[in-house]
């Protein structure tokens, strides 16, 4: 099965080649996520867990924006109500892509701003352009954003330091406290994410998937009960005719 956006004029583009998909967020100039792009975004990751995926690149068109967080003229138009139900829907589409059964790679290409910034932080791996910046700006607005993803990869007093003064962070100070994984040259940042994924896309598939499902759940477990939860997962492969092949592959070189 094969997904392709039907028009560019979707807010969200989708399109697959060899098992890794490409989301684009296409809502110019800043990719905002409005509410009906959030809906559209919902609605790719969910047709996207009905593929045989290697990986997923998640991406903003153009050079300039990855995305640029919440729609602000919808949430100052809506009623207190409506943003209630607005953000309970978008932290539906986040989690949906932190919890995408296969790896996500965020090709950072742009700013990543407010609930962009959230998004990336939803990606098990993230490439930065090396021209652009990240920014946690709630408290900008007198609103609360990004606290949990972010004091988890970076830890809290860091998580801080950005989130209490919104204070935007380039991609070598991003690289080097853990925010980001890769940084590309100017312009590479998708050609370096497909390229990740294309490794990703040559290692036994199914050891890909526990592999991210085990760490991600492990970091919500003491050590022993992760170590175990690892050493299911261990019995699992060895269990699987791709371990067996694989094996048999490697001796024979």
């Amino acid at each position: 099965m094969t997904i392709e956006s039907e028009s560019e004029n979707q807010l969200v583009l989708v399109a697959t080649d060899e098992r890794v998909a490409i989301v684009t967020l296409n809502n110019p100039p800043a990719h905002v996520l409005s509410r009906t792009m959030t809906d559209e975004l919902i609605r790719a990751f969910e047709d996207l867990r009905r593929l045989d995926l290697a990986a997923v690149i998640i991406t903003g068109r153009g050079s300039h924006f990855f995305c640029a967080g919440a729609d602000i003229r919808e949430l100052v138009q809506n009623s207190p109500l409506e943003n209630r139900a607005y953000f309970s829907r978008l932290y539906y589409a986040l989690n949906l892509v932190s919890t995408c059964r296969f790896p996500v790679i965020a090709a950072v290409n742009g700013y990543a701003f407010g609930a962009g910034l959230d998004l990336a932080l939803c990606a098990d791996i993230r490439v930065m352009d090396r021209n652009t910046q990240m920014c946690g700006t709630g408290v900008n607005l007198n609103l609360v954003f990004c606290t949990q993803r972010l004091a988890r990869l970076v830890g809290p007093g860091r998580a801080k330091d950005m989130l209490l003064r919104a204070r935007r962070m380039g991609a070598e100070e991003a690289l080097q406290i853990g925010l980001v994984e890769h940084v590309a040259e100017p312009g590479e940042a998708v050609r370096e994410a497909e390229v990740i994924a294309r490794q990703i896309s040559s290692k036994g598939q199914s050891a890909v998937r526990r592999v991210k499902q085990v760490i991600d759940a492990g970091l919500e477990l003491p050590l022993e009960d992760a170590l175990n939860l690892e050493a299911e997962a261990i019995y699992e492969m060895f269990a699987s005719s791709e371990f067996k092949r694989r094996a048999q592959a490697f001796l024979a070189r």
